[in-house]
């Protein structure tokens, strides 16, 4: 019901907490009694809501647990399957989770106070642009965040429990595959130049080819975002070299399958011309024509962990967390063949 003119405004737990000089994240800590807060902190806040007049609105259900998810995008085959695993975890552990698409906008300090007064466990963040404000937001918030497969701008950043898969041992994996094949010149749709999984894996190309004796060929490595339309675009132009590659290591499904549509635009025969591997083994990887040899991610269990974490460094903010690395396996399907000269 709206405020009548002339009615004074409720006072809320941002103002108490912008009085106290903390987090609205510490102050609805103090409201509801948490622990794990010094008490000259809860003396300054229960001091300014009492000043204020502060009333706190009475519960009237159970009180549930619950983990706030960013997910970049909700279109691609590689988020559903982490999503699934963040939602089993969830389920199993009775906690809800409250999703949000920011539209490729990244995480906002704003959008990170909204959740945390929300009182959430914390923030799971799917391939996310992170920074150092990030870090510095999810402490003065109080609020656990955790990073599946991300974006980070900085490097060497600390301060965020990461998830990913062996990146650059897959991308090892995924060329050593094509040189046993007998393939000596192959491409690379290596994703994003600022994505974390993609430089590993581009890394593990760079280290299978070098271990071979055979030199890049900066030429073959193509860097654009993880996209089917990046895939036909960057196929396309390492096929219409002067000297084509016999191979394309794709870093993702998506690249991968923009790689198929490129030779069939172009009459090349797949596996028998060239060959394809792809990165993530989603769903979509029985869909194509022939099925796609990928790099399997285990993308449902990197959702599960990033659940458990964060259920863990809620219950105890002083936790060791160190980054978790789920090991990645090659699947040999029919877009793979030996070299034909």
């Amino acid at each position: 019901m709206a405020r009548s003119k002339g009615e004074p405004r409720r006072v809320t737990l941002e103002d108490v907490a912008r009085r106290a000089g903390v987090s609205v994240a510490t102050a609805s800590k103090v409201m509801n009694g948490r622990a794990a807060v010094k008490q000259s902190t809860r003396a300054a806040v229960a001091e300014a809501a009492q000043d204020l007049g502060y009333e706190q609105r009475r519960r009237t259900t159970r009180e549930r647990r619950s983990i706030a998810v960013h997910l970049e995008t909700v279109d691609s085959s590689y988020v559903m399957e982490v999503f699934a695993g963040l939602l089993h975890a969830a389920r199993r552990s009775d906690v809800d989770l409250v999703v949000s698409s920011l539209g490729g906008g990244g995480l906002t300090r704003e959008w990170m106070a909204e959740v945390a007064s929300r009182e959430v466990s914390g923030v799971i963040a799917v391939v996310t642009r992170i920074g150092r404000e990030h870090v510095r937001w999810s402490r003065s918030l109080s609020l656990p965040l955790i990073a599946i497969d991300p974006v980070i701008e900085e490097p060497g950043l600390s301060g965020v429990l990461t998830v990913t898969a062996t990146n650059w041992e897959g991308g090892a994996d995924a060329v050593r595959h094509l040189l046993e094949l007998g393939h000596s010149r192959i491409g690379i749709l290596a994703g994003p130049p600022d994505s974390v999984p993609g430089r590993q894996r581009l890394e593990g190309y760079r280290s299978a080819l070098g271990n071979a004796g055979i030199a890049v060929d900066e030429t073959l490595v193509d860097t654009r975002d993880f996209s089917s339309t990046a895939g036909e675009v960057g196929a396309g132009r390492l096929l219409d070299l002067a000297e084509p590659p016999s191979a394309v290591f794709a870093t993702s499904d998506a690249l991968a399958l923009g790689t198929l549509r490129a030779a069939a635009a172009r009459g090349i025969a797949v596996p028998e011309q060239l060959s394809v591997v792809g990165f993530d083994d989603t769903v979509m990887t029985g869909w194509t024509y022939p099925p796609l040899t990928a790099v399997s991610q285990p993308l449902f269990s990197m959702g599960q962990v990033s659940v458990e974490r964060l259920l863990a460094l809620a219950a105890d903010p002083g936790a060791f967390s160190h980054p978790f690395k789920l090991e990645t396996a090659l699947v040999v399907r029919s877009s793979t063949a030996p070299h034909r000269p």
